[in-house]
């Protein structure tokens, strides 16, 4: 059965918050299928962490003179040692990641940014699915128990024009164990097909007993009337009907 693929991420479209200018800013996530250059914010005194999942294999700074630099575990430490702007490449595991190294100048400072590969052709779906014109919500409130998992359906989001579909849940650890996010398959189905391409988001990549994760699935199809969303963890499998109308 082919189903879409996962990206785990902190607050993707699911948080947003203000920046203040001058200060230390949140973790940031950055998706990237290595196609374009982001830029890295920092200030004289602060280091700023690249996490990546996977210890780095190659780091390259365009002027290393101002910048030391530090591989760990999974991945790097930038110290400015002035206030210069270059450019920065790391690659691992056949993957390359542009950065580009320039002061905060004002801007919130990047302290700590969590960045996730995403497969090219998964980029357009999660770059399309913020854009919030002609869109419209209906509110679901459905819930199915699988295995140890509460899982709630929340929402569902139709992008118009856009030709995307957003299904926003909640899961709720009832077991005695943390869960990784990465153990919880979603995937929506029409006439027992995957219905289009399609793409799973969590905001953080475990939850421990008693707590919840919110997350989405992404859809490059314009409707799923009389399809459904299926849950799989570890073998436990839920189905829940999506119906064209539910009141």
């Amino acid at each position: 059965m082919t189903v879409g693929s996962k990206v785990t991420l902190l607050a993707i479209c699911l948080i947003s918050g203000l920046a203040h200018a001058g200060l230390p800013g949140d973790k940031r996530t950055i998706l990237t299928s290595g196609d374009k250059v982001y830029p890295i914010h920092y200030q004289l005194g602060q280091s700023t962490i690249l996490y990546f999942g996977m210890k780095p294999e190659t780091v390259i700074c365009g002027n290393k003179n101002y910048f030391a630099i530090e591989k760990i575990k999974e991945g790097i430490t930038i110290q400015p040692l002035g206030s210069f702007s270059t450019n920065l490449t790391v690659m691992s595991h056949g993957k390359r990641f542009l950065f580009y190294l320039t002061p905060a100048s004002g801007r919130s400072i990047d302290t700590f940014i969590d960045v996730r590969w995403v497969p090219e052709q998964d980029a357009k779906l999660v770059a399309t699915a913020g854009n919030g014109s002609n869109q419209t919500v209906r509110e679901l409130n459905l819930r199915i128990r699988v295995g140890i998992l509460d899982f709630k359906l929340l929402r569902e989001i139709k992008m118009g024009a856009a030709k995307r579909m957003i299904f926003e849940f909640e899961i709720k650890n009832t077991g005695i164990n943390t869960i990784q996010t990465s153990e919880v398959e979603i995937f929506a189905q029409k006439a027992g097909q995957s219905a289009g391409h399609q793409i799973q988001i969590f905001e953080k990549d475990d939850f421990k007993p008693g707590s919840s994760v919110r997350g989405r699935l992404i859809l490059s199809i314009a409707d799923l009337k009389n399809g459904s969303l299926v849950i799989n963890h570890r073998g436990r499998v839920g189905k829940i009907q999506i119906k064209g109308d539910l009141h």
